[in-house]
């Protein structure tokens, strides 16, 4: 399972990073968004983890070799079509700070090409950037798929004949949190909230009504407890074939208690 892509391995003492005034690692956050892919279904919606868009950028970087890596690369989006999918979701790591990508897929009608929002909590990461990176992702793989002559494109002939001329990119206002250390659990309160919120109409300019006042800063903290809570039920109740008993001897716990807790897997 480790070679899976979607797989996520919790440890008890990864709860720790949910204590108040902690920053959130990435394996609590995998949890929560597999918790919440699975609140929609799959075929209009695809969140990628945490470690994707690192492995992105290092594909993109490799001058010469960057369609070798990014074949590579495709493992992790293999069962999508990612130009056929309504909504992508990727969480962007970097400089000790959370933010979030979504790429929407417009319908064929309107005419437009993919467009792609910013959503940071802080303002910590460069748009312009992220929007070079997620470009040149959208355009390798458009590449790759203009080589096959009988496939359905989902967008007008004009659109997807000058891809990279249609790719709309918008740093989005959003609620900002009131602190240094709640960026990740304010990156997948956009998650949630815009799950639950993106329409099945794909006609609109924007699919989700982003603003400053789109939610209450407090409203968005309050998830650090809810992961907890969901994350402890999660350990107590889950079958014995579910877990593995694992040494924490050489992990940064300091609580001789959460040394021998248990591992368990998420698929």
């Amino acid at each position: 399972y480790r070679t899976d892509p979607e797989t996520v391995e919790l440890t008890y003492s990864d709860i720790k990073c949910l204590d108040p005034e902690v920053f959130l690692k990435s394996p609590v956050i995998n949890f929560y968004i597999q918790y919440l892919r699975k609140s929609r279904p799959c075929d209009d919606l695809y969140i990628f983890n945490t470690y994707f868009y690192s492995k992105l950028e290092e594909a993109l970087s490799r001058t010469g070799e960057c369609g070798s890596q990014f074949s590579k690369l495709r493992r992790w989006w293999r069962s999508v079509d990612i130009f056929k999918t309504p909504y992508l979701l990727l969480p962007i790591h970097g400089q000790v700070h959370w933010s979030l990508v979504i790429i929407f897929m417009p319908a064929k009608e309107i005419k437009s090409g993919p467009r792609v929002f910013h959503l940071d909590s802080l303002g910590l990461h460069s748009s312009d950037k992220v929007f070079g990176v997620i470009e040149s992702y959208l355009i390798e793989e458009w590449r790759h798929l203009q080589k096959d002559s009988s496939y359905d494109i989902p967008f007008s002939d004009t659109i997807w004949r000058h891809l990279s001329r249609n790719i709309h990119k918008e740093k989005i206002e959003v609620p900002q949190q009131q602190n240094d250390f709640d960026c990740g659990v304010f990156m997948l309160y956009y998650i949630d909230k815009f799950i639950q919120e993106a329409p099945d109409d794909l006609t609109g300019v924007r699919p989700c009504k982003f603003g400053r006042k789109w939610f209450s800063p407090v409203e968005a903290s309050g998830l650090r407890k809810r992961i907890r809570v969901l994350l402890i039920d999660i350990f107590q109740n889950a079958p014995p074939s579910d877990r593995n008993l694992v040494s924490h001897a050489d992990d940064d716990s300091e609580d001789e208690e959460d040394k021998g807790k248990d591992t368990i897997v998420i698929v």
